[in-house]
């Protein structure tokens, strides 16, 4: 019976090592993963179309994905632990967010380390392809099966520039030849609104069906000619859909072999603390190590997915990921999972919600029913930045209500989750000096979310273990008033910095009878039913979130910083402030004025820094407090406070 159970679960097959380097404390893997799953068994049959795809002699279903691993050399160092990462478009994300890597070129060949962060800590560390339509140029890559399918596809725009007209925008799905005739071009400048048909001899596709041409004289917003700022969606019928699930069945698969093994595997030595004789076995005696999967933003939505599909029981009913960290995700999934899947769109905070991505359950007793029902339910860190509730949803997790006139509660967390608001910081860090980008009216916002995320990763280990509780959960509520409506926010009075006046909606969309059976749209747009009540952080009189964790840019502050930012006038003017586009996932910032006069002159509310601090000297002190006090709490290590304190007189200079 087990050798039975081991033939018909194959998952992991064989790993293919095709580069060995030194990486000091650790040694280097590149190479390819290759998976084999039974599209019968119940594991699986919630990945879309699997069951349209050619099998194997043994009837399962085979797949591949790029890998690269690092596994300490000395058993003594190792931690015991693997952090796993669900890479963000092939790429990472960990190691610029904890290491401050940089990184241009995106082969695994040349991923640059940082500080060696993760190393160092003694963590096993893997990054796993999952997403099909990453290219080798782009990062690690996935090779799904194609189910011979037919459909409708949606394909959206969003012309941003006044008066232009592209001459075309490429399509993820190419049209089928004999159906392009049918084909609907749309156009509109409010997502509520009803899209308007532009006639279809004014536009044409491309000769492969692969592109849309726009011609001349076509979607003037009315009363503004020759603008045509809005969004353009072409509905037509493609061919071949990749079965995109199978990338979720690839992170569970090899999390589930580094965690139980499996017979012929090459990676499992060393993992827990020790190096195994032969081949990795499900019975040996070696220590099990435990499993942390981590993703930010589009690869943290899909750990939302993941856990809330069933994904972290693997195919024989055991636990896959021991933790979760769940960064920057805010309410939502993805195109992760359905056909004619999308999975590297969805970020725009636009797009995204015409996407199945802000779908339900939001809060955790949906998200984490089938993982409670199979007893396999991870311990979870969910991490927001401020953009998290702007233009992400982020409120939807933990509020409860009728979604349309009122909010009636916050909603609990489980148990086995806490959720940690890093106040003030952006979705994507900016750097200094300050910079203005020429799309954005205001300074980008340059928190970075570092040094907390690195502290929080320990604490995080630690749960898993066993070893010890984590910190409190810190987020707005509504019983506290930290979490309110957009028009209860009392943002100060800043002529140079004015509070926003519009954030993107989520609405209940409707795909199709076949969507929650099958995951088969059939219904190009979705039809838009009441949207949900979204809400965002109260703050205070600087224009700072008043909770979460105050890391001492905000605790000790030299400006406003918000995890919003608007297009430049040209652009909110004509079209986008209509469509809910704040700009993309960025911040922005605004430093106070230097002295009283400055800032009387200017009509800012806001004290100036000469009436805050002493000087240099005395801000440092208060930074050192505010860092001080965060140590004590386990939001920050020890270690990285005088990394903070020059980060905080890099700041100081900054403005000065």
């Amino acid at each position: 019976m087990l050798l039975f159970a081991q033939i018909a679960s194959a998952e992991v097959v064989k790993i293919d090592i095709r580069r060995k380097d030194d990486a000091g404390t650790h040694e280097r893997l590149i190479g390819r993963v290759h998976f084999a799953v039974d599209p019968t068994l119940p594991a699986n049959r919630g990945i879309a179309d699997l069951d349209l795809v050619p099998t194997n002699g043994k009837g399962l279903v085979e797949f591949a994905a790029d890998v690269l691993f690092f596994r300490p050399k000395e058993a003594g160092r190792a931690r015991g632990t693997v952090f796993l990462e669900v890479v963000n478009r092939g790429r990472d994300q960990s190691l610029a967010i904890m290491s401050g890597a940089q990184q241009r070129d995106l082969s695994p060949e040349s991923w640059n380390l940082g500080d060696r962060f993760l190393l160092e800590q003694g963590f096993t560390v893997a990054f796993l392809g999952w997403q099909f339509d990453v290219q080798p140029s782009q990062g690690l890559t996935f090779q799904a099966p194609i189910a011979p399918v037919e459909g409708v596809v949606r394909e959206s725009y969003i012309e941003t520039n006044r008066g232009n007209r592209r001459a075309d925008f490429a399509l993820a799905y190419c049209a089928s030849a004999p159906a392009r005739n049918s084909a609907t071009l749309t156009f509109r400048t409010r997502m509520d609104e009803t899209p308007r048909p532009i006639p279809r001899d004014t536009w044409q596709f491309g000769a492969d069906g692969c592109s849309v041409h726009l011609g001349t004289g076509v979607a003037e917003v009315p009363g503004s000619p020759g603008i045509n700022i809005g969004l353009y969606e072409v509905v037509y019928q493609a061919k071949g859909s990749p079965v995109a699930g199978l990338g979720l069945a690839a992170i569970r698969d090899f999390a589930s072999y580094l965690k139980h093994g499996n017979p012929g595997a090459p990676l499992r030595e060393n993992l827990a603390g020790r190096t195994l004789s032969g081949p990795a076995n499900p019975t040996s005696a070696a220590p099990t190590p435990a499993i942390i999967g981590y993703g930010y933003s589009q690869s943290a939505r899909f750990l939302r997915e993941f856990v809330r599909d069933g994904f972290n029981a693997d195919e024989r009913g055991r636990a896959v990921f021991d933790g979760l960290m769940i960064a920057s995700a805010g309410a939502g999934g993805g195109s992760f999972n359905h056909r004619f899947a999308m999975p590297g769109q969805a970020g725009n905070s636009v797009l995204s919600v015409l996407r199945p991505v802000d779908l339900p359950p939001f809060t955790d007793d949906g998200l984490l029913a089938n993982a409670r029902s199979a007893r396999v339910t991870p311990k979870i860190f969910y991490t927001f930045s401020s953009t998290e509730y702007w233009a992400r949803a982020g409120s939807l997790t933990h509020t409860s209500g009728d979604g349309r006139d009122s909010v009636t509660a916050d909603a609990p967390l489980a148990a086995t989750s806490r959720l940690y608001f890093l106040a003030g910081t952006p979705h994507s860090s900016g750097a200094l000096p300050l910079i203005r980008n020429r799309t954005f009216q205001h300074f980008i916002n340059f928190a970075p979310q570092r040094w907390a995320a690195r502290a929080l990763l320990l604490d995080l280990d630690a749960w898993t273990r066993n070893e010890s509780e984590p910190p409190p959960s810190q987020y707005p509520s509504i019983a506290k008033g930290e979490l309110v409506a957009l028009e209860n926010v009392h943002f100060p009075a800043v002529p140079s910095f004015p509070f926003v006046s519009y954030m993107p909606q989520v609405w209940r969309m409707d795909y199709g009878p076949r969507y929650s059976g099958t995951k088969v749209i059939t219904k190009e747009p979705p039809e838009l039913g009441a949207p949900y009540r979204v809400l965002v952080p109260q703050v205070n009189a600087d224009g700072n979130d008043v909770s979460g964790i105050r890391l001492p840019e905000v605790a000790v502050p030299l400006g406003t910083y918000t995890g919003w930012n608007v297009p430049v006038p040209q652009l909110s003017d004509v079209g986008l402030s209509d469509l809910g586009y704040l700009s993309g996932l960025i911040g922005g910032f605004e430093p106070f004025a230097l002295t009283k006069e400055q800032r009387e002159q200017n009509k800012d509310a806001r004290l100036s820094i000469a009436e805050r601090y002493a000087g240099r000297q005395d801000y440092l002190g208060r930074v050192r407090q505010a860092a001080d006090d965060l140590v004590r709490q386990r939001f920050l290590r020890r270690e990285d406070v005088p990394a903070v304190l020059a980060e905080a007189e890099t700041i100081w200079n900054a403005v000065h």
